[in-house]
């Protein structure tokens, strides 16, 4: 449910973003845009803002905000969302009725009724009243407020406590609810959407970087917004867990699915932020259990690939991790040393992104590194060699 004003100006004005964020200065408001997810993005584009969505909220308190929009003969939309709170009623009407007699414009539409600014504080308190009595009688756990800086999915506490408040305190309390869970910065984790080896299908990724708090969804889903041809051709969804390093790079901790990730960190542990996410933090101890669980899976593939009977033909006697690194090309390589008896010798075999590979000799520890590049640029030989033999039986048909 919205309430949409329109401003037609009496002659051709161009509204442009200067003055919008002149405007929303004067009015003591931030100005932004929300991008596919619904959260707050800074504008970065033209001075002619015809036809882009703004969202406008208070400085003092995080809530709704209200719309606002110019249209190709830059009259003005303004639109308010319910449910909202009072100020972001206050701020709509006070926006209008200082746009208005800042262009010396005596009437305004509303859902298409005509209006003069001697309406205006009727208006707002009908638009107030109606909002007490829809916060605390109608809400639902498990509604999606889109707030000025993030989507909010509305939680079974909140929903309970308001039943027992009369509709001003229910007012309240939604106004308060709103801020607490804005005003902090918070990165909220969207999946970016990349082609899979299918052209028609999905592979979803959350980033998350390391000691940045981000809000984190308990079941990996597309948020609102999203073009919903994505939502039934997603085939993997993954989590990126990053680092940033000085001066301007990164380095990967981790790339895994979702349903991995959430079990090596252990989600439930991490405090709520709303009905369908956790706030969640990256630090040491949580890189540290993600290390320990690319260990274990890098070596359960070593493992399994020398018990095939083309290989080694079983599993190893004994088998230990030594060291990990990335080369000069970004390819991340686990190095293992084993024994296929306990008294033979140590050999050394690698787990790495060009492909699990051991050549049977000797692991010697000086030389470990140098070793496992050497196996890795053969497998990258092998790899070039079999994607030119199957273009050319392509070729070929």
């Amino acid at each position: 449910m919205s309430i949409v004003v329109n401003i037609r100006h009496k002659k051709e004005t161009k509204i442009g973003y200067n003055f919008l964020r002149t405007r929303a200065n004067f009015e003591n408001l931030y100005v932004g845009i929300q991008d596919e997810a619904y959260c707050l993005d800074d504008y970065q584009g033209d001075e002619d803002i015809r036809g882009i969505y703004f969202v406008l909220f208070s400085r003092e308190k995080f809530h709704r905000g209200f719309g606002f929009k110019v249209d190709e003969d830059y009259n003005i939309e303004l639109v308010l969302n319910y449910p909202c709170s009072k100020r972001d009623v206050m701020i709509f009407y006070k926006f209008i009725n200082d746009y208005c007699l800042n262009f010396d414009i005596p009437t305004f539409t509303e859902e298409g009724e005509e209006f003069t600014l001697k309406n205006i504080p009727e208006l707002q308190n009908e638009k107030i009243e109606f909002n007490k009595m829809l916060i605390r009688d109608d809400l639902k756990s498990g509604l999606t407020i889109f707030g000025c800086i993030y989507p909010i999915t509305l939680d079974d506490d909140f929903i309970l406590g308001i039943r027992y408040l009369d509709p001003d305190g229910a007012l309240n309390a939604f106004a308060n609810y709103l801020d607490k869970l804005q005003r902090p910065i918070y990165y909220f984790a969207k999946p970016a959407l990349y082609y899979s080896a299918d052209p028609n299908k999905y592979i979803a990724k959350y980033s998350l970087t390391k000691d940045v708090p981000s809000i984190f969804p308990i079941n990996a889903h597309l948020p609102f917004g999203y073009d919903e041809k994505f939502k039934d051709n997603i085939v993997s969804w993954q989590v990126v867990v990053a680092e940033l390093l000085e001066p301007n790079g990164f380095k990967i901790h981790a790339e895994m699915s979702y349903d991995e990730f959430c079990q090596v960190i252990n989600l439930s542990k991490y405090p709520k932020f709303d009905k369908t996410h956790v706030l969640i933090t990256i630090d040491d101890k949580a890189l540290s259990k993600i290390a320990q669980h690319n260990i274990q899976t890098a070596q359960e593939t070593m493992i399994n690939w020398l018990s095939d009977y083309r290989e080694l033909g079983c599993k190893p006697a004994q088998i230990e991790f030594t060291k990990e690194f990335v080369t000069e090309d970004g390819i991340h390589c686990y190095i293992f040393k084993y024994k296929k008896t306990l008294l033979s010798n140590w050999w050394l075999g690698i787990v790495s992104e060009s492909g699990t590979f051991s050549e049977f000799k000797e692991y010697n520890q000086a030389t470990e590194i140098a070793d496992a590049i050497e196996i890795i640029n053969l497998l990258k030989t092998f790899w070039k060699k079999e994607a030119e033999r199957i273009d050319k039986e392509k070729e070929n048909g």
